[in-house]
């Protein structure tokens, strides 16, 4: 089995900055609020080109992507934070370092089987009992049919009693989750996949609408069906 992250295909020409305004990456900063305070030392695991860490960008916070195109543009736009270019599955530091970990959007990429390696990677660097972030897309029919990723290329949604049962096998506690996003959100997560590979474009009036509903259905409540994030602790 391949156990090396599929690396994301990055388009110099619409990946040139950090999508922080995307309602997904939004509300990963609204959840991870009350987490942040007196975390000094955080690791960011697939930070891409910086969206969330643009939202957080101060000195502590490190970001980590496999791709280094991803990172010139994160370390363009996010100038207090530290960048490294390493695999997910091997993270490049000492146990027991970081106060905080996160990881938005990433288990669906890696390589199928290699989920349990990451969080065992994240237990091992982070402190006793510090915090781990994360989001992942939720196995729901509709968020599947709207997801041109998922149809292509095979990226994963995940059964949340399923995903929470593999973080209790790896060493992590559930503090809290949620289930964001519906109908507007699975169409806004088409819509992205559409401009980008075949129209070439960022936005326009029809794309900026769904992602106005979309970002309205993440803040509306936990009664979603695309989009799952969790707050855990390490156990020990």
């Amino acid at each position: 089995m391949n156990k090396g992250t599929e690396a994301t295909n990055w388009d110099p020409s619409f990946d040139d900055a950090p999508t922080t305004d995307v309602p997904r990456i939004r509300f990963s900063q609204k959840f991870s609020t009350k987490y942040l305070e007196g975390k000094n030392f955080i690791l960011e695991i697939g930070c891409g080109t910086g969206s969330f860490t643009k939202l957080i960008d101060r000195s502590g916070y490190f970001g980590l992507d496999l791709s280094i195109d991803a990172i010139k543009v994160a370390k363009k736009y996010c100038v207090n934070s530290q960048f490294v270019v390493a695999s997910a599955l091997n993270l490049p530091f000492r146990e027991e370092i970081f106060d905080m970990l996160c990881i938005w959007g990433v288990f669906e990429e890696l390589p199928a089987g290699t989920e349990r390696i990451i969080l065992l990677e994240s237990k091992r660097t982070l402190k006793s009992k510090s915090t781990l972030l994360l989001s992942t897309y939720n196995d729901h029919l509709i968020s599947k049919i709207l997801d041109p990723a998922h149809v292509f290329r095979g990226v994963r949604h995940y059964n949340l009693k399923k995903f929470i049962h593999l973080l209790s096998e790896s060493g992590f506690l559930i503090n809290e989750y949620t289930v964001r996003g519906g109908l507007n959100t699975a169409i806004a997560i088409f819509l992205f996949y559409f401009y980008k590979h075949i129209l070439k474009k960022k936005n326009d009036l029809i794309k900026n609408f769904f992602d106005r509903k979309s970002a309205d259905e993440i803040n509306a409540g936990d009664k979603g069906l695309v989009y799952i994030y969790m707050a855990t602790h390490k156990i020990l």
